[in-house]
């Protein structure tokens, strides 16, 4: 796998990959699929699209990347405002059941070319309620367990438990205990990209029980092992 971009403050990750397999999984990244040779085929709400060449999955959809045969490109976005949905439509995407599938797709390359663009000029990440850019920060800088972090929130923002945790879903769409697994798993990718540590210091620096702990939430959130994903620390320019 090769490493393009993994930008923690933009919510702008990019990867390569000679060959992609994963089990079903979701995260809260918008996923952008794109062919290098060869197509793919994924997997959603119980269809499978095959012979793809592009392929863009909405966040908090679970799905399933097999591509046998086939180099893929994975650009996977933060988006906390609706920047990026605007984009999107712009450009005629649209969802069903929160995936766009193309088995032809001539105007991919010009699409990505605007995408990028885009991503670098726009602030995509940074919701639009305050007091959930006030919580997103709050999980961010403090390395706390659930129960302590949302005591620690609801005194933060000034909201109960219930209201707050239903706001957060609301904004960012998923709870704040699977965002703050999310946050965990970006911290461990990070440290293990660019420090010299394995993967049982990475789980434990970055907040998870064990190893065994960290993987478990990298295959559901992933689809892959970590072991299997990052088997290089090489940050391609």
């Amino acid at each position: 796998m090769k490493i393009f971009d993994f930008d923690i403050k933009k919510g702008i990750y990019s990867f390569e990959f000679n060959e992609l397999n994963t089990e079903n999984h979701s995260h809260p990244v918008v996923e952008i699929i794109n062919a290098i040779n060869g197509t793919f085929s994924l997997q959603s709400n119980g269809q499978i699209n095959e012979n793809l060449v592009f392929a863009i999955v909405d966040a908090n959809t679970e799905h399933k990347v097999i591509s046998n045969n086939c180099s893929v490109k994975i650009l996977m976005i933060e988006s906390h405002n609706s920047h990026l949905s605007d984009f999107l439509a712009s450009e005629g995407i649209a969802f069903q059941n929160g995936v766009f599938v193309k088995t032809k797709f001539p105007e991919k390359n010009e699409l990505l070319t605007k995408l990028n663009i885009f991503t670098k000029t726009r602030d995509l990440k940074t919701p639009t309620d305050k007091r959930i850019i006030e919580s997103i920060k709050f999980i961010e800088e403090n390395e706390l367990e659930y129960k302590n972090l949302i005591s620690g929130l609801t005194s933060k923002v000034f909201l109960s438990d219930s209201r707050l945790s239903h706001l957060f879903k609301e904004h960012i769409g998923i709870s704040i205990k699977k965002y703050l697994v999310w946050n965990k798993l970006r911290q461990a990718i990070n440290l293990y990209l660019n420090d010299n540590t394995n993967l049982t210091e990475v789980s434990l620096q970055s907040g998870f029980f064990d190893q065994a702990h960290m993987t478990n939430s990298f295959k559901n959130v992933l689809g892959v092992s970590p072991s299997k994903a990052y088997n290089s620390r090489i940050l391609q320019s």
